[in-house]
């Protein structure tokens, strides 16, 4: 049976995701689980402590698909390892869906992810270097283009589910699709030919018609 701060977690995850961030009280949490408010309160202060320990669920998640550098395996791993991604971007919707509005209201959720942000930028960093000095990628001219490109395949990736929900999109399949093919389409402007014929090659990059 799952500790009760793990049932606390996952509650919150589930009903965020169907009901929106903003809907969902501690109140609400209490009663799914059918739980006294003694016991939420002995596990978290208020709910922005629960959402903190959402996003070091999130980090965590993530993490695990990188325990190994790719740029040292095959190229098609890392590819594979896209779809995982955003599988994982959709199992945590509600917390991209509203990323701006929780890091506004919760100083300390900002700097756990702004602090997130820098680690992650530097072992993206190293990865795509890798794959430079493989000849997969592109070198780029500066630090600075480097920089640009890490940057704005953070801002693809974190804010696609918000943009999907702008466009009247709901079904997962179809919004975790459209990241996957969003990402290859940024991705592969940056590839050389062996990276783009890697990239064609991925069972991911056929099954979903983007070849």
């Amino acid at each position: 049976m799952k500790r009760m701060k793990d049932r606390i977690v996952a509650a919150t995850i589930k009903l965020m995701n169907e009901l929106g961030t903003q809907k969902i009280t501690t109140n609400h949490i209490i009663d799914t689980l059918g739980i006294s408010p003694g016991t939420l309160y002995y596990h978290f202060k208020n709910r922005e402590e629960i959402i903190r320990a959402v996003f070091r669920s999130i980090t965590e998640d993530f993490d695990a698909l990188f325990v190994q550098n790719p740029a040292s395996g095959e190229i098609r791993e890392l590819f594979q390892v896209v779809g995982r991604i955003y599988r994982l971007y959709f199992t945590y919707r509600f917390f991209y869906l509203d990323l701006s509005m929780l890091l506004d209201r919760d100083p300390e959720l900002a700097d756990a992810y702004r602090e997130n942000y820098r680690n992650k930028k530097n072992k993206l960093r190293e990865l795509f270097i890798g794959l430079e000095k493989q000849g997969l990628m592109k070198p780029f001219e500066s630090e600075d283009d480097r920089d640009l490109f890490l940057q704005n395949q953070w801002l693809i990736n974190d804010y696609w589910l918000s943009f999907q929900k702008a466009l009247g999109l709901s079904d997962a399949e179809t919004m975790i699709t459209n990241g996957i093919r969003g990402y290859m389409a940024f991705i592969r402007e940056y590839l050389t030919p062996s990276g783009l014929k890697a990239l064609t090659d991925t069972n991911l990059y056929k099954t979903r018609g983007l070849s």
